[in-house]
């Protein structure tokens, strides 16, 4: 969190009359509100710090950090992605000029939190920035088919026009069945909708493999995106890119004939599947197949 608050001061930099700083410590356990207090002090009335006084989780803490804000455009920004000292200013430039977007998304690339190794080193396989207005929903499909939805997903990656995104929050609000997986909603739904800017640099790392949801992981990736790939047909995004963005969810998933080979060679592996967990995902994944065809 300090490093994440320093990062921003400096990007900031003087222009404080373009940019408004927001904490949303959301009932934090740890030492966050000895440093939200320490820049509270360095930074006065340049810092607003809002404390829940309880843990609504990641995606509502989102969402009021949207409701809190005043500017056109949110930039909503993890305490623990790396992101490059030019960001601010690149993101500040195209606004001086695209200031009827719904979305700026940010390429990046993918480290392990691990180790610091890099698992992706582009997301978007793309050299030019993505500036479209015309045809959103085709040119978001076409992104959509050449990646997945991971990059969506990435909170920090998006700049969103506020306004915008609280109608869509109010016309689409998130279910609690799917919590984890509205923010990819949100992003391809704004993207989709309006004008939308994709940057080509990447300018932050996602950080894999320490994720605050890894317990949900499984359920997040064979539940709650696929039932959430289907909401985005009404935004225009094609069945080609959703039955893609399905395929690569359940890459990994065994099918039946896996799960007998697994237990051939080892027949203890059959009392560690959830086989309940096993078909209720295999049934949502043929659903929307046919629903994509």
């Amino acid at each position: 969190m300090d490093t994440q608050i320093a990062w921003a001061v400096d990007s900031i930099d003087n222009r404080w009359e373009k940019i408004e700083l927001i904490i949303c410590d959301n009932a934090s356990t740890d030492d966050t509100a000895a440093i939200c207090e320490k820049w509270s002090r360095l930074l006065e009335d340049n810092l607003q710090v809002f404390r829940n006084p309880e843990n609504v989780g990641l995606v509502k803490n989102c969402i009021l950090g949207i409701e809190r804000a005043s500017g056109d455009f949110v930039w909503l920004v993890g305490d623990d992605d790396p992101i490059s000292d030019t960001a601010v200013s690149t993101v500040l430039d195209i606004l001086q000029t695209h200031m009827s977007l719904n979305i700026i998304h940010i390429n990046h690339r993918c480290i392990s939190g691990i180790n610091g190794s890099v698992i992706i080193d582009r997301f978007y396989k793309i050299s030019h920035d993505i500036d479209e207005y015309s045809n959103p929903s085709t040119h978001v499909s076409n992104i959509l088919k050449s990646c997945d939805t991971g990059g969506f997903m990435f909170v920090t990656a998006s700049v969103v026009n506020r306004k915008v995104a609280l109608s869509f929050i109010e016309a689409n609000p998130p279910e609690e069945s799917s919590l984890l997986a509205y923010p990819m909603f949100l992003n391809v739904g704004l993207a989709s909708s309006g004008p939308f800017y994709l940057i080509a640099q990447c300018l932050i790392d996602c950080v894999y493999e320490t994720s605050s949801w890894l317990d949900k992981q499984q359920e997040v990736r064979y539940e709650q995106v696929p039932k959430t790939l289907l909401k985005l047909k009404k935004f225009g995004v094609s069945n080609e890119a959703l039955l893609h963005c399905l395929n690569f969810q359940f890459l990994d998933f065994p099918s039946f004939r896996d799960l007998l080979y697994r237990i051939r060679k080892n027949p203890k592996y059959a009392r560690q599947i959830n086989y309940t967990a096993w078909l209720r995902r295999w049934r949502i994944k043929d659903t929307l197949v046919d629903e994509f065809k």
